[in-house]
């Protein structure tokens, strides 16, 4: 669709197209509960430690580095003594980045061989984007 503009050169205009959904509920899911996460008693046994505002800062800032995005969708994000574990599993593989104070992250990586034996690493990690090859290879 063209129309001509007053310099007598056309001007081209979008035909109107449905919004993308920039943020998808799905992943909005995740930072929600992570926002909640310290709030959330049902989460906790009495005295259990909970995660410092700082580390759930920290753990969202992991989050948003995580590309693509819909790597986020299907991730679950839990708490133990103070540390915040997000994870995802595919099949026979799984992957949790653990987060137990700011600028300390791990990731566990975890896969089934066809033999049926598991095999599994953990390593500690400076950049939070050392998490994005790991996924695509969960997602592969």
């Amino acid at each position: 669709m063209s129309t001509q503009n007053i310099c007598g050169g056309s001007v081209y205009t979008a035909t109107p197209v449905a919004p993308i959904e920039l943020f998808p509920a799905s992943v909005e899911r995740v930072f929600n509960r992570l926002a909640c996460i310290a709030n959330d008693d049902d989460l906790y046994e009495p005295g259990e430690e909970r995660p410092l505002a700082d580390t759930i800062a920290w753990a969202r800032r992991v989050l948003l580095k995580i590309v693509p995005g819909y790597y986020l969708r299907t991730a679950e994000i839990d708490v133990f003594r103070g540390e915040i574990h997000v994870s995802w599993e595919r099949d026979s593989r799984r992957v949790v980045a653990f987060l137990p104070s700011p600028d300390k992250l791990k990731i566990y990586v975890e896969w089934t061989k066809l033999t049926g034996e598991t095999e599994h690493f953990l390593r500690s990690v400076d950049d939070p984007r050392a998490i994005n090859p790991v996924l695509k290879w969960l997602y592969t």
